[in-house]
């Protein structure tokens, strides 16, 4: 399985909320800030419009307990990724690509654990094939299809 990468999404590793977070996955669900959650067997995923917005929810994740990266600048628990360009650092457990969303073929960009994927070919694809989706998200209104990228205004 695989969730959506789209705008700005930080994706955790669902392991490192059980093993870190006191309360695990359902205190995580109450610190969830908008409506953009989705999941897979192995993550679970939240998106943000502005990097202010995603620093803001990094630094609660930190406070729960998960970590961000180790001394060499590796992701550990959670990982931010966007949309055009994959994650932010390297995150070994994690691999980004584009996945169909629908039966018309629409691809989005997407992220699915290292464990869920073969290497058949050159491209590496998916096991199972299923891509998680925030409850009421649509194509035709999300920013896959229209994408455009807004500069933070100068401070």
């Amino acid at each position: 399985m695989a969730v959506l990468a789209e705008a700005i999404s930080v994706i955790i590793r669902k392991q490192a909320i059980d093993d870190r977070i006191e309360g695990g996955l359902a205190r995580f669900m109450n610190e969830l800030p908008n409506r953009t959650y989705c999941e897979d067997n192995h993550l679970c995923r939240l998106g943000f419009l502005s990097p202010a917005e995603t620093a803001i929810f990094n630094e609660r994740l930190q406070q729960l307990g998960l970590r961000f990266a180790d001394p060499e600048g590796q992701a550990l628990d959670f990982a931010v990724v966007d949309q055009q360009h994959g994650p932010t650092r390297p995150t070994p457990w994690l691999i980004f690509g584009k996945l169909p969303c629908d039966t018309a073929g629409h691809m989005v960009s997407a992220c699915w654990h290292d464990s869920d994927h073969e290497v058949t070919t050159d491209e590496p694809t998916l096991s199972a094939g299923t891509l998680a989706l925030p409850t009421g998200w649509r194509y035709d209104t999300s920013l896959s299809r229209n994408f455009h990228f807004t500069p933070n205004p100068a401070e």
